[in-house]
């Protein structure tokens, strides 16, 4: 008993099923969690290291190389990536795609480990630090207060960052700008001279009073006591009053050589809320965490804090929140689902003439998206934009059956064949069709799921779900459908005035296309001379189809990075981001929301995800309106305020990101990317600003800049080691005692008060600090306890040194990077290459095209691979099924054409070709043949029953026009709202449906007629042995 056979005899049991399927199915999808994109884990592992106070080429010298050194000889590793910046190195391990990253966490760690032996003393402890789709925060907020400012900073890190980790989901919290309590001991350097007295001896009589020390305990009878030594300052008066030495046979405390402040620390970053001074917090999620979820509980959490616990002057204001882009993004493709289920409807109601018939082909829909939904629920799939759009273009593929069967079985119904018996016949003698079919277009799209790289990151889930959707919908049409119309098909048509013009136009359609058919039997060779020009039209087409990696949506969020000369100071970094806010705030009425911050954080976490931070650094970010309630794009806004910030004096670099963060995170910020290698890093800079001078001129380019940074001033201390070492001074002492005068030094144990605590920091009073002359006037301490002048054993001068150090595998280079504006990125490379190639590179030097430019032609080679292997496979699945060879054969002639029909597509809207419109051809190589399924397969059945060769094709062909028009226009309409959608994340899906949309339709046109021409090409001209009962009696006579 088949499958049909069985939903009609046992349609109790059937119904059981499926109503267990609605519930499980309804409960697995409440289940189910809400992302902007899949978990996506790129494999790489960055090391993180802190050295407070070291210079860039130091921290290559003693911290880079030594971690590269020890992580190089980890198997597996593709890339090495290094940054070394003023105080930290971020060096990314970077594996080759498949590999179990919690194994090689565990080999960087013990590298890592290793490499801690050799690495300077007073370097923190290194951080690992795995980048995924939580790395970037996913909410953006800034507090404001007038009374409140001083203590602002510490109530939200203490107050509000506490309350938000307890929320689950929130990972961490990243609080920048804002007043820190910091008691400041403020060195005098000539009562240090005058006294006599070394730093270090001074820094250690303050750690050595500032501790508690448990001494064990006691035992009296049967009383334990515990012995405890409370030496914690408990003002800071206490701290003034500590004696830090002896002078002239009286104690020297610590007021004598420094000045004790209870203060702020000077400012390393400083956020802005339009144009007042803000507190910027940065929230972050775990990665299994539900973006929707936890946004709303954070912000909820926020709504009750501001009420019980908020001072009445602060406020909050949220920046970016991703979760309004998913919210979004998923109301928008859920309304093209429904609007494309409508026109499916509509299509199907009038084809079928009967309601009853319509609606159960629609009610397919939700059934197959259920089963969808359980396999979704098992694989621990999220609902996202890749996921969604899956189901979005299943609701008009996944009717493709069920119309196949339900249109069979009305055909029966109207011949006079009982509702039942209808049923199992017409469904039973497209089966084997509607297996082909599905088999075609699962085969074509489940190699997808097991592609590594961009590839697999970018469609694995969305294959698997419509593969899942695909699957089902075969399921539904051989059981769903003959147990439903048992029940409900009716012999009589629905007597609408509507179905007489509908009728009307598909007869006309039939007679005129058997005619068509008659007359490109009789004309083979004119038939296939056009299918040839339109196949050379076709590659034409292509040429002229710009290329891209992804496009980019819009958001409604604009990024700005702007670099001023090295050496520039915070205030003058300030300025500017104050003008840019200002100017935004004026220039862009669409704007909601807008905020800066400058500098950089001292853990460098902001660094270590790839964004850029410095006093010469300043960063403003834009939110924008619904893009419903406004009339400019992102894009264009972006580039009004790209053409402001050019006229701006001192900006060096410049950066409008108008993309979502996580791509420009794995990709880089800026798309095109051209690498410079070379030993002699001169020769590097030169070639790359000839090349950086190049890019300009290129038509589409925008942003053009070196990530090489300018070397900034220097003052370089260099000692005289003889005369030091004559007088028991070493550069150890030297460079330690210019660190604590300079930067600064932490003691170990902080100042408490109450359950709070505030570093207490030593260094020289502000105004020698930043005097030339202090040189003259330090003092540092000699082996035997006295105090040296540093004039006396060393001399500085001034030079200049790199800000930041880049390496990839071990050697320095340069990349010139650009966004590209106007043009597509593969037009803008396909210029730049011609351009590099005819420069004079000198020898030693080497260049190379990386980025996302290397990434696509790597996606784009795969994809190639993708659809050839799915031709081959369709060819094997459908060779399989008819136990023939050359039946297939004759379908594959519906596969090309399907992409002439993308060509065309692509060229009337102007779109570029990306991953997904590519993703949309390897899906048309499943989908065309099934056309050609159902019309070969009718044709031999009808040779099988003695029908000659001739009227067999034109008989099939009218009779099977129905069908494929509606399968043909289901899918068609089903897409057809995400091709026109223009609501936020649109950007994403439409070169998707413009594809499949494009392909479908010229591929049928042309299949309907050049199929049946080829068929009898191949039966006349190259079968040798007769198949059918009529070809046999006319190979006898």
């Amino acid at each position: 008993m088949n499958l049909p056979e069985l939903s009609v005899n046992r349609r109790v049991a059937m119904l059981m099923v499926f109503l267990a399927v609605i519930l499980v199915g309804g409960i697995v999808f409440f289940g189910l969690k809400l992302d902007l994109l899949p978990n996506i884990e790129p494999p790489v592992v960055n090391v993180l290291v802190t050295w407070p106070g070291a210079s860039a080429s130091d921290v290559e010298q003693r911290v880079t190389k030594v971690v590269e050194d020890k992580v190089s000889l980890i198997e597996g590793v593709d890339t090495i990536f290094s940054k070394s910046m003023d105080n930290i190195s971020v060096v990314s391990v970077k594996f080759k795609w498949g590999v179990n990253l919690d194994v090689k966490m565990g080999d960087v760690r013990d590298s890592v480990n290793f490499a801690r032996r050799d690495l300077p003393d007073d370097a923190e402890e290194p951080i690992l630090l795995r980048i995924t789709s939580g790395t970037i925060p996913f909410l953006t907020l800034s507090f404001t207060a007038e009374r409140s400012w001083d203590g602002l900073h510490h109530f939200v890190e203490k107050t509000v960052v506490e309350n938000l980790s307890r929320i689950p989901g929130v990972g961490q919290i990243l609080v920048y700008g804002g007043e820190q309590r910091e008691i400041q001991v403020r060195i005098d350097a000539e009562k240090v001279e005058a006294f006599g007295i070394p730093i270090p001896s001074v820094i250690a009589a303050v750690e050595r009073e500032n501790l508690n020390v448990p001494a064990g305990s006691l035992k009296q009878g049967r009383t334990e006591y515990y012995v405890r030594v409370p030496g914690r300052y408990t003002s800071v008066e206490e701290i003034r009053r500590t004696v830090v030495g002896v002078a002239g046979g009286r104690h020297v405390h610590l007021s004598d050589v420094a000045e004790v402040h209870d203060t702020y620390k000077d400012r390393d970053l400083r956020g802005y809320h339009f144009d007042r001074e803000a507190v910027i917090m940065a929230v972050l999620k775990t990665s299994d965490a539900n973006t929707v979820e936890v946004s709303r509980a954070v912000i909820s959490r926020l709504e009750e804090l501001k009420e019980k616990e908020f001072p009445s002057d602060v406020e909050f204001h949220i920046g970016m929140n991703t979760s309004e882009f998913i919210l979004n993004s998923i109301n928008n493709l859920t309304g093209s689902l429904f609007a494309g289920v409508l026109l499916v409807f509509a299509v199907t109601w009038l084809f079928l003439k009967r309601l009853s018939a319509s609606l159960i082909v629609c009610g397919a829909i939700p059934f197959s998206l259920i089963i969808t939904f359980i396999f979704m629920g098992e694989l621990d799939y999220t609902i996202n934009i890749f996921t969604l759009s899956a189901l979005a273009m299943a609701s008009g593929m996944v009717v493709d059956n069920c119309i196949v069967s339900t249109d069979q079985v009305v055909y029966h119904i109207e011949k006079g064949a009982r509702r039942s018996v209808a049923c199992v016949i017409g469904t039973a003698e497209v089966q084997s069709a509607l297996v082909a079919s599905t088999l075609t277009t699962v085969v074509v799209l489940l190699p997808l799921a097991f592609i590594r790289g961009l590839v697999g990151v970018f469609f694995s889930s969305l294959t698997v779900v419509m593969v899942a959707a695909v699957t089902a919908s075969l399921f539904v049409s051989l059981t769903f459908i003959p147990m439903m119309g048992s029940f409900f098909f009716r012999r009589e048509e629905d007597r609408l005035r509507l179905h007489r013009y509908t009728d009307a136009g598909i007869l006309w359609l039939e007679r005129g296309y058997e005619g068509v058919l008659e007359w490109s039997l009789e004309n083979r060779k004119m038939v296939i001379l056009v299918s040839l020009v339109l196949l050379g039209l076709t590659f034409a087409g292509f040429r002229f189809i710009g290329t891209e990696l992804s496009p980019d949506p819009d958001t409604g969020e604009i990024t700005i990075t702007m670099t001023l000369p090295e050496g520039t100071d915070i205030e003058a970094t300030d300025s500017l981001v104050l003008r840019t806010i200002e100017h935004a705030r004026k220039a862009v009425p669409e704007a909601i929301n807008v905020f800066g911050y400058d500098g950089r954080d001292d853990k460098g976490f902001a660094v270590a995800a790839g964004q850029q931070a410095g006093p010469n650094i300043g960063n403003v970010g834009i939110k924008l309106a619904d893009k419903s309630l406004r009339k400019r794009t992102a894009f264009e806004v972006g580039e009004s305020l790209r053409s402001w910030l050019r006229d701006q004096p001192g900006i060096e670099k410049l950066n409008v990101l108008v993309t979502s963060p996580i791509k420009s995170m794995f990709l880089g910020a800026k798309p095109l990317n051209i690498e410079v290698f070379g030993d002699d890093l001169g020769d590097v800079v030169r070639l790359s600003g000839m090349i950086a001078d190049l890019l300009r001129t290129i038509p589409g380019t925008v942003d053009v800049s070196l990530s090489q940074k300018q070397n900034r001033p220097e003052i370089r201390v260099d000692v005289d080691r003889e005369k030091a070492s004559l007088l028991g001074v070493n550069t150890y002492l030297v460079a330690g005692t210019l660190r604590t005068y300079f930067y600064g030094h932490e003691t170990g144990e902080n100042f408490w008060e109450g359950e709070d605590d505030y570093p207490i920091r030593f260094r020289l009073r502000k105004e020698q600090r930043n005097s030339r002359e202090i040189f003259d006037r330090l003092m540092v301490p000699s082996a035997s306890g006295k105090m040296v002048r540093l004039s006396t054993v060393a001399s500085y001068r001034d030079t200049a040194g790199p800000p930041e150090i880049q390496r990839k595998n071990k050697q320095r280079y340069v990349v010139v990077e650009a966004n590209v504006h106007g043009r597509s990125l593969g037009e803008v490379t396909k210029d730049a290459q011609a351009a590099v190639a005819e420069m004079d590179i000198p020898s030693g030097v080497t260049v190379e095209f990386g980025g996302q430019i290397r990434e696509q032609g790597d996606a784009f080679r795969q994809m190639g691979l993708l659809v050839l292997l799915g031709v081959l496979l369709v060819y094997m699945v459908m060779a399989g099924q008819y136990e023939a060879y050359l039946d297939p054969f004759i379908i594959m002639f519906s596969i090309p054409f399907a992409l002439t029909g993308v060509a065309f597509a692509y060229l009337l809207t102007g779109l570029y070709l990306s991953l997904q419109g590519l993703l949309g051809i390897v899906m048309l190589v499943g989908i065309v043949v099934n056309n050609a399924i159902v019309l070969v397969d009718y044709v031999n059945l009808l040779r099988a029953r003695g029908t000659p060769l001739r009227r067999s094709l034109i008989e099939a062909g009218g009779r099977r026009l129905r069908p494929v028009l509606m399968t043909t226009l289901t899918t068609f309409f089903g897409m057809l709202p995400m091709a026109l959608s223009r609501g936020q994340g649109s950007e994403i899906w439409r070169p998707l449906a413009v594809s499949v949309m494009g392909g479908l339709m010229v591929s049928m046109l042309v299949t309907m007629l050049l199929v049946p021409v080829v068929y009898t090409v191949v039966e006349e001209k190259f079968r040798k042995k007769p198949r059918f009962a009529e070809a046999k009696e006319a190979a006898r006579s």
